[in-house]
């Protein structure tokens, strides 16, 4: 029986090397709040992450790291992270990634497979510019954690206490890594991100393709080594992209027959630091064939952008219940 993992992020992720190319965390994805033991995907995204970057030689550093979801992985093993060389110059490196977990017959199967580029970083930068949010949101010194604005919805009496237990148990465990203060501006401060769907939020006039929800972040663990900052950033970017679509329709998980993430994009644009805090902003931006696009846009304090993920998910309509035959 696997051990219940730890609640350090960097326990979460500790590596043990089996080879030159191939590590495995020496813990278990630990479960968020789905109801099937399967892991939250920035579980395995970051183990890749994490695995390219320590393959690569001292001061190269990524910039494009983008790949498919193969499967999910499950919470009672390790994930093993797999690397190969696919380009290495003086000035960049590419990697493909491949993350598995060891089947009870002992074959592996695979979860998610990527590829990573790095660059030395350039001696000067002839623009220095960014994209800002799309809407002025409020600092996380004037707002609360997360688990304090479920705890206020219910004291005020907009959420029963089974809705408010439903989500203290789905997101303990990321409140527990990451530091989380949502803005009373987006849609996840005020429903819940989304399990209160029937509330009211205040972008309710406006399309879809409009509706934006923010947060501020940071790493509970004070984190020393750069590449387990490039790590917190790639598990923490994941959150939320594949169900936003539904969480800004006054819908959930259990409305769809299948949500999960299918692929991803994400871009560092500068150095990571998240023991300071971040702004995420969550949009969508299309809905068709049964699958949506959405994506994240993360700036530090200063309003620099920091890394940018997009995904494609699958987005399936629930079946049609049968009328009874008399």
């Amino acid at each position: 029986m696997a051990d219940t993992p730890p609640k350090s992020f960097i326990e979460q992720l500790a590596f043990k090397q089996l080879g030159e190319n191939t590590w495995t965390t020496l813990h278990p994805p630990q479960r968020m709040g789905n109801a099937l033991p399967i892991a939250y995907g920035g579980y395995a995204l970051a183990v890749a992450c994490k695995a390219a970057c320590l393959s690569v030689p001292e001061g190269y550093h990524v910039y494009s790291f983008m790949g498919n979801y193969l499967g999910p992985a499950i919470t009672d093993r390790p994930l093993r992270a797999t690397t190969k060389t696919i380009r290495q110059t003086r000035t960049f490196a590419t990697r493909q990634v491949e993350v598995s977990q060891k089947q009870d017959d002992g074959k592996l199967r695979m979860c998610l497979f990527a590829s990573a580029d790095f660059q030395v970083r350039e001696k000067g930068s002839m623009f220095e510019y960014s994209r800002p949010p799309s809407k002025t949101y409020s600092n996380h010194m004037s707002v609360p954690s997360t688990l304090e604005v479920a705890s206020d919805l219910f004291a005020n009496g907009k959420i029963d206490k089974g809705t408010h237990d439903a989500f203290v148990k789905a997101f303990s465990v990321s409140a527990s890594l990451f530091d989380v203060h949502p803005c009373p501006e987006g849609i996840f401060a005020q429903n819940l991100s989304g399990i209160a769907k029937t509330l009211p939020h205040k972008q309710d006039h406006l399309p879809l393709t409009s509706r934006t929800t923010a947060d501020w972040f940071r790493c509970s663990t004070a984190l020393s080594n750069p590449i387990d900052h490039l790590a917190a950033l790639t598990f923490y970017s994941d959150g939320a992209l594949s169900f936003c679509p539904l969480s800004f329709s006054h819908l959930y998980l259990d409305d769809s027959a299948a949500c999960s993430s299918l692929d991803f994009a994400l871009r560092f644009f500068r150095e990571v630091d998240v023991n300071q805090w971040q702004l995420r902003e969550i949009s969508t931006n299309a809905g068709s064939e049964g699958r949506t696009f959405s994506e994240c846009w993360i700036w530090d304090e200063e309003g620099r952008a920091v890394a940018s993920m997009s995904q494609q998910s699958i987005m399936r309509v629930l079946p049609k219940k049968e009328k009874g035959k008399l």
